[in-house]
């Protein structure tokens, strides 16, 4: 991973997150789109698979978790599954939801997971892409190049990016500066440790 100072990172709010999700909504109506069941990729699906699924009127939400990004900005060698879906699919219409596809490689791993269950259709949506991605979704909202934090997330990666610091060999008080530098405020910072 490159140093912490020279990371960029895009700090995402709840409010973006119920707008980007809104217009993935609009996407997949607007192109006719009706799925039968959404499934969240554990964990960064979960809060806009159910969102979308309050957008759409989709009352079945199922999920499978990939493991792959071991940090931010590092991954294992391939990603994997440690909790297949968990319903029946044959002959279903499904809409898989993550909050980004950045390498891809999870994603594709979870489209042909859905398909090997018998999914007829497997469609898949992201809040973010990264412009390297090796998987481009059918829907997504916003394409940047930059870490995201998510809302759901700002605690662990608090811990993560101080962990780093002080490895870096960075003080309290340095560390402080350059999570604050990183756009984290501190009310967050303050409920970390």
């Amino acid at each position: 991973m490159e140093s912490e100072k020279g990371l960029q990172l895009l700090h995402v709010s709840w409010d973006d997150v119920q707008s980007l999700t809104e217009e993935i909504a609009r996407q997949i109506q607007e192109r006719g789109y009706v799925p039968d069941v959404i499934v969240a990729v554990s964990r960064g699906g979960f809060d806009p698979a159910r969102i979308l699924c309050d957008q759409l009127g989709i009352k079945r939400l199922a999920s499978l978790q990939i493991e792959y990004y071991s940090d931010i900005n590092e991954t294992s060698s391939t990603p994997e599954i440690v909790f297949p879906l968990n319903t029946e699919v044959p002959d279903t219409s499904i809409l898989i939801v993550d909050d980004v596809s950045d390498t891809g490689t999870s994603l594709q791993v979870a489209r042909d997971h859905v398909h090997e269950r018998g999914a007829s259709e497997v469609r898949v949506a992201t809040l973010h892409v990264k412009p390297w991605t090796k998987f481009k979704p059918d829907f997504s909202a916003s394409v940047v190049e930059s870490w995201i934090i998510y809302p759901w997330e700002i605690v662990e990666s608090i811990n993560s990016i101080t962990e780093k610091l002080r490895l870096e060999g960075l003080s309290s008080s340095n560390v402080e500066r350059e999570l604050i530098r990183l756009g984290f405020n501190r009310k967050q910072l303050e409920k970390t440790n």
